[in-house]
């Protein structure tokens, strides 16, 4: 049974941006980075489709969280041994696409913070409109040799 709160936490403190994989008949397998994916405890999430071609309802996609703190990577890597998953892969279902609610677009305010003033931040991140759904059905540890020896069953 996957633990979505712990997926939840990891998702929310340790990968501050995801990579996404999706497939679709006509194009292919599509790759984009995501830095809005929320997920819920009970296995739904959401993310803001700002940059990321709008994928059909229905669609399968693959979520990659990687946890990019250098303090956890070089503790990690000083005792030969991972404390969590390096990583989470979390796979889905996209659902429907709607309008961002005003309290998901303050909450990608907050996310994004310091970001917005600069005029970089303003240009990518000032406006976001559209929230696409997801119904996860799966996640698992990311291993990488002995480091993740013990943490397979993590999530």
């Amino acid at each position: 049974m996957i633990e979505w709160p712990k997926v939840k936490e990891f998702v929310a403190r340790r990968a501050f941006f995801c990579a996404v994989a999706t497939w679709d008949e006509g194009t292919g397998i599509r790759l984009f980075p995501i830095g809005s994916m929320r997920v819920n405890a009970q296995g739904q999430a959401t993310y803001f489709e700002i940059f990321a071609r709008p994928v059909r309802e229905g669609s399968p996609i693959v979520f990659l969280a990687v946890d990019a703190n250098p303090i956890f990577w070089l503790i990690s890597l000083l005792r030969g041994r991972f404390s969590h998953p390096p990583a989470i892969r979390l796979r889905g279902t996209v659902g429907i696409q709607r309008p961002a609610t005003e309290s998901e677009r303050q909450g990608w305010f907050r996310r994004v913070g310091l970001f917005l003033k600069t005029r970089g931040g303003r240009a990518l991140w000032s406006n976001p409109k559209r929230i696409r759904e997801v119904q996860l059905c799966h996640a698992e540890s990311v291993r990488v040799g002995p480091m993740t020896r013990g943490l397979e069953n993590w999530v």
